[in-house]
């Protein structure tokens, strides 16, 4: 995490003790709400059904959960992050399930740090993942969206702007739901591998399993080899 957010975390938390609320989550990580989640927002529910879907050994991890609005979020465009052994939301949620989603999202990539050789060492999801980007990329430029952009690189693992700007903003996201359709869970794990695992778990855990298996066989076996680890 950069200084700078770091910084902000302790400052808001300082000056939020008396009135932020201070939890424990799988029994052992503190959770801080700094600033104020919507009244349709019980964080108790919240944490319950994150502790029921989520083994505790996938936070091992974790120093921390900070719940509130964060300049990085302004910086990137995004809602919630996991850096340097911390998960970030944010407070703004449309209800409990949003805010389950961002939590479980983060804590696959929590996951990834603490079990990459198990989840990377064999390239087997880096594989399947850019198979797809194939299969993708060959759709499109059947469909002739691609005349304008030969020099799009589809074979990155990687976060890439360049493409995600092409895919969400000049193809739009209408024609990616429809291209990535039974290809990808959803649009979103094109973004790169770490995304492609990450809707992975979050299908596997709070969606339709046997649709991961089907869509993500490769990673489906990832998640839940660390799903059902013995630890």
């Amino acid at each position: 995490m950069s200084d700078d957010v770091r910084s902000y975390v302790k400052s808001s938390a300082s000056k939020s003790q008396q009135n932020a609320s201070h939890h424990k989550i799988f029994g052992v990580v503190d959770l801080y709400v700094i600033e104020p989640l919507p009244q349709n927002v019980n964080i108790l529910n919240v944490i319950n059904v994150v502790e029921e879907k989520v083994p505790p050994h996938i936070a091992s991890g974790i120093e921390g959960f900070y719940i509130g609005h964060f300049k990085e979020f302004d910086k990137r465009g995004i809602n919630a992050m996991y850096r340097d052994g911390a998960i970030y939301v944010t407070n703004d949620q449309d209800d409990e399930a949003d805010m389950i989603d961002d939590m479980i999202h983060e804590l696959a990539h929590a996951a990834e740090d603490l079990y990459s050789m198990e989840i990377y060492s064999d390239n087997k999801i880096q594989a399947e993942f850019l198979g797809k980007r194939r299969m993708l990329k060959n759709m499109i430029d059947k469909y002739g969206y691609l005349d304008n952009d030969p020099m799009i690189d589809f074979l990155e693992l990687e976060y890439r702007k360049e493409l995600d700007d092409y895919l969400y903003n000049e193809l739009g996201y209408e024609k990616l739901l429809t291209f990535t359709t039974g290809l990808f869970i959803r649009p979103y794990a094109t973004t790169g591998v770490r995304e492609y695992f990450a809707t992975t778990f979050e299908e596997c855990l709070i969606g339709k399993p046997e649709y991961a298996k089907k869509i993500s066989p490769q990673a489906y076996k990832k998640v839940m080899k660390i799903l059902t680890r013995e630890v």
